[in-house]
């Protein structure tokens, strides 16, 4: 009977004792991070830091014709900093050796038309804008690589639009009656017509000579006045329909006929320029973001998030992983830009130097093909409200690669390191503000669910 009575009492204390191990909450911060005792199955509080960085030059030549759309404008942005988009490209002939006759040909008029992608417009739409067209001075390669900091010099102005105002969801015909969408005319000096139709009959004969005859042109956005906020613009080049640059030509003074040239089969790119002078984000650049991080598309902003205790984690299988971040209203910015953050964000890690790798989560979300979305791995904002606060929200993701840094006990720096993206970079102009780890509103953390072995 007294031996019954010892071993209940020991069963309770063993019962209460785990029952207070289970529910006491933990930091695996790190002077946790080695506790053999413990056995918990739900953390938020792994130490996690943050540094701003600007993100590396970016390919976006398009040789092969499959960019959705190229962005193209100025933003002056208050607490980011001001960035630019200006396009390059080529012109493919609509047929070769089209026949002109300078005897009997001559010019009427000359028509650039650009079809807007209205899912990459940002910024304000209803304020007046400027475009120019040049052309290059010197021949845009066609089989060249170009990365997002090259340019090429275009100081031959040959047409432009002042005080438009850009309007990408009005859908309107062109040249079928069956089909409509949004494009923009821009009307280009007969000066430059003339270069087109009189160019040398040999160059007309081959797409690599005529390539360098042309040189190609240069298409740059920019608000009125300089005036803030401004807006970058898309459009998709390698729609054939809705845009192409078409040259209106009479035969013998009577016949009016035209010739059509197009973006879509030659090589393009886009250059994006940043200036972060004196604003809050530019204060961060690589340096710790405790309290405010920032997210920034085309060749901007980047978070690098190291886990530095993560090598001390060990003998646990990751159940779900996510990166909570929320954003962030701040003193002086513009709530057309603060009210639209950045729609994808992704996370990557380094191999080498210069490559970047999409991490396991993302992957296994995408799918072998590249085309399943990221319903799986998150990273899109999700409005919430909490005591009355709305914002929005991300959450990442990181179950399979935090369970490989635990496997493969992750040591050095690399391997502790993981990047946050805006996607896709060369053609997302948006941003985002993020609250820090160390801030006491909505703390960026990851929210872990595991076992222990």
């Amino acid at each position: 009977m007294q031996k019954r009575s010892v071993l209940a009492v020991l069963i309770i204390l063993s019962l209460f004792g785990l029952w207070t191990a289970c529910s006491r909450p933990t930091a695996f911060g790190s002077d946790l991070l080695g506790d053999e005792t413990a056995d918990y199955d739900y953390t938020d509080t792994l130490t996690v830091q943050f540094t701003l960085e600007r993100e590396d030059s970016l390919l976006t030549s398009d040789r092969s014709s499959t960019t959705s759309y190229f962005l193209c404008g100025a933003l002056k942005d208050p607490i980011v900093g001001d960035a630019g988009a200006q396009i390059y490209s080529l012109l493919q002939l609509g047929v070769l050796d089209p026949g002109f006759d300078k005897a009997r040909h001559k010019i009427d008029s000359v028509v650039l038309y650009l079809h807007y992608k209205a899912e990459g417009v940002y910024g304000d739409t209803m304020q007046p804008l400027t475009l120019k067209v040049s052309r290059l001075d010197e021949p845009l390669a066609f089989d060249g690589n170009y990365y997002s900091t090259q340019s090429i010099p275009a100081t031959t102005e040959i047409g432009r639009i002042d005080q438009f105002l850009p309007r990408p969801r009005t859908l309107d015909s062109l040249f079928s009656t069956t089909s409509r969408a949004a494009f923009l005319r821009v009307k280009l000096d007969q000066s430059f017509g003339d270069t087109l139709l009189y160019m040398d009959s040999l160059a007309l004969t081959d797409d690599t000579l005529f390539y360098k005859a042309l040189r190609g042109i240069k298409i740059e956005v920019a608000p009125v006045g300089g005036s803030a906020p401004g807006s970058i613009l898309a459009f998709n080049l390698n729609d054939p329909v809705y845009s192409r640059l078409r040259m209106y030509y009479t035969q013998d003074d009577t016949l009016k006929t035209f010739f059509d040239y197009f973006f879509e089969g030659c090589n393009k790119f886009v250059h994006f320029d940043h200036n972060y002078t004196g604003t809050q984000a530019g204060q961060l650049i690589d340096k710790p973001a405790d309290n405010l991080m920032y997210l920034q598309g085309m060749n901007g902003l980047r978070l690098k998030m190291v886990l530095p205790y993560i090598d001390k984690l060990e003998n646990i299988v990751v159940n779900d992983a996510d990166l909570i971040l929320t954003t962030a209203d701040v003193n002086g910015d513009l709530p057309i830009l603060s009210k639209n953050p950045a729609d994808q964000l992704i996370m990557t890690y380094s191999v080498g130097d210069t490559s970047y790798f999409f991490t396991q989560d993302v992957n296994y979300s995408i799918g072998l093909t590249g085309t399943n979305g990221f319903d799986l791995f998150g990273g899109y904002p999700v409005e919430t409200t909490e005591n009355g606060v709305t914002f929005n929200q991300y959450k990442l993701a990181l179950s399979d690669r935090l369970q490989s840094m635990i496997d493969n006990n992750a040591s050095t720096l690399n391997d502790k390191t993981i990047f946050i993206s805006v996607y896709p970079q060369n053609r997302i102009a948006m941003r985002s503000i993020l609250y820090g780890p160390k801030s006491t509103l909505f703390p960026a953390k990851i929210a872990l669910k595991y076992t222990r072995l």
